[in-house]
């Protein structure tokens, strides 16, 4: 990939879904005074929006698409907003908050002001706020209609109130547990006086390789990783994953029974309940080959926060040390529209020379979709138990946005700039994607993680790194943070070259 090819990916994918997003949430933020409960937190105290809920409440976590079989943008919009509500109601519980995933084709901003309109006027009817939104650009070959639109709600309901008696816990669950009422999943727990948040998100265009392989279920580490990894970087605990599994109708039960099972276990892994809403959202998808079954994986993290943290959120310091982590080779979820272009060039000609039709049907291909298609290492629970321990003063991971988005630009925000010594290399398959596309250092690690899963900076670098690879993954010292010098701040690599091969590979963290 030219340097004009990047800086048009940047441009056409990265750029308008962070911009879109955006503009949803401000867009959307004059929902937030529909909900009594909702507060916004000081920008001095981390800025975040938060739920403080009454002590004779329970939390209700339930989540859903809009109608696929409204075109209309405003009204497919709108009518998540109302399935939410009723599905709220249906268990006898309150609606009162929700966030939204948009995962269009293209992102146009007309289309975005017309699902905008959707959500803000039906949360402003039912008077619930919207916390929320991510956006997501996806591209015509899988999402064929302008958007599908999804989200979970947060409701409450009275800790002496019965549910319904045609709801049916999960076997062997309590409160906090699942729910199903019908064919909605709900989870619900006590929020013990804490606030309550939530952050959303999906996976991208990495659906493409599990729908190859046939392993779905693999999905459900990449969606759980980009949400409860950004939940540990509040230093909020992570109670409800709750997910849409969209799908054109073709599942067969196998399938479907192997999603559910990666859920339960993923949940039990993280201590969370791990709850899924399948949608049957007919052509509004479409998968690699038109074939077989499509299926699309987003939705929500909700979170229990305690005051002490949110008065002081975890940040980085000069002094401290930057260590980074790593687990098995995997691509995490994002920057995937650019590795499939390049996979794809290079599959054509695997499959010329082999006679098969598919290029992950090749042996070549087989051994670079073991990399591809490998769920990203989540690191909330390593990171958890490092925020616990007072260890980590604070922790990321490389997803949207990677290097330069999710390293540089934390660090500059604080005046910190950091000099990368003996960093990770990236995987075998992650540089021969690199090198064949002939893309440049300054564009692979702004979007790729190359090679790292995450960082965390602490003041005791030998407990950190114990700590670590107690949990199983790799650790490595790569830096001692410094105060910005002369306006430099964010990250350098040493021993990288910039694309004029003179000065290291250098990001400002800065506009």
């Amino acid at each position: 990939m030219s340097k004009e090819a990047t800086d048009e990916y940047i441009r056409t994918v990265i750029q308008p879904g962070d911009e879109g997003s955006e503009y949803l949430n401000k867009r959307c933020a004059p929902t937030l005074k529909n909900s009594k409960f909702v507060d916004v937190l000081d920008p001095e105290m981390g800025g975040q929006r938060v739920l403080r809920i009454p002590d004779e409440y329970r939390v209700v976590v339930h989540s859903a698409g809009g109608d696929p079989d409204k075109d209309d943008l405003k009204e497919h919009a709108g009518s998540l907003v109302d399935r939410l509500v009723e599905q709220a109601k249906a268990i006898g519980a309150t609606p009162i908050a929700f966030a939204n995933v948009v995962d269009a084709s293209t992102g146009e901003r007309s289309d975005l002001e017309l699902i905008a309109d959707g959500l803000t006027a039906r949360a402003d009817h039912h008077k619930v706020a919207i916390m929320t939104g991510e956006l997501a650009i996806l591209g015509k070959e899988i999402v064929t209609t302008s958007a599908n639109v999804s989200g979970t709600m947060i409701s409450i309901i009275r800790k002496d109130a019965k549910l319904p008696k045609d709801t049916k816990s999960k076997i062997g669950t309590k409160i906090p547990g699942a729910y199903y009422k019908a064919d909605v999943a709900y989870a619900i727990f006590d929020h013990q006086g804490k606030a309550v948040t939530i952050n959303s998100d999906g996976i991208g265009t990495k659906v493409k390789w599990y729908e190859m392989t046939g392993k779905y279920y693999r999905g459900l580490g990449d969606s759980a990783a980009m949400k409860v990894d950004d939940t540990a970087k509040s230093g909020a605990t992570v109670v409800v994953i709750s997910d849409v599994i969209e799908h054109n109708g073709k599942f067969d039960l196998l399938k479907l029974n192997e999603i559910d099972r990666e859920a339960d276990v993923i949940g039990n892994n993280l201590g969370a309940v791990y709850i899924l809403q399948k949608e049957n959202v007919g052509d509004r998808l479409r998968s690699y080959n038109g074939k077989a079954a499509a299926f699309n994986v987003s939705g929500s993290a909700v979170c229990l926060i305690d005051e002490e943290r949110l008065k002081n959120p975890l940040k980085p310091s000069a002094g401290e040390y930057l260590i980074a982590i790593r687990g098995k080779p995997n691509p995490r979820s994002n920057g995937i529209s650019a590795k499939r272009k390049i996979i794809n060039s290079l599959g054509e000609e695997w499959c010329r020379t082999s006679g098969k039709k598919e290029w992950h049907e090749t042996e070549e291909g087989k051994m670079f979709m073991e990399y591809l298609a490998e769920p990203s290492t989540i690191l909330y629970s390593v990171f958890k138990d490092l925020i616990d321990k007072d260890v980590a003063t604070s922790v990321y991971h490389l997803s949207g946005g990677a290097w330069d988005g999710k390293l540089a630009r934390p660090l500059a925000k604080h005046g910190l700039f950091a000099k990368l010594k003996n960093i990770f290399p990236p995987d075998w398959r992650e540089s021969a994607l690199v090198g064949h596309s002939f893309t440049p250092a300054e564009a692979a690690y702004a979007k790729w993680p190359m090679g790292t899963d995450g960082f965390i900076t602490t003041t005791n670098r030998d407990e950190a790194i114990k700590l670590i690879e107690g949990h199983g993954l790799e650790a490595k010292l790569v830096s001692q943070l410094e105060l910005a010098k002369d306006g430099r701040t964010g990250v350098e690599f040493a021993g990288i070259k910039a694309l004029d091969g003179k000065k290291d590979l250098y990001f400002s963290g800065k506009d």
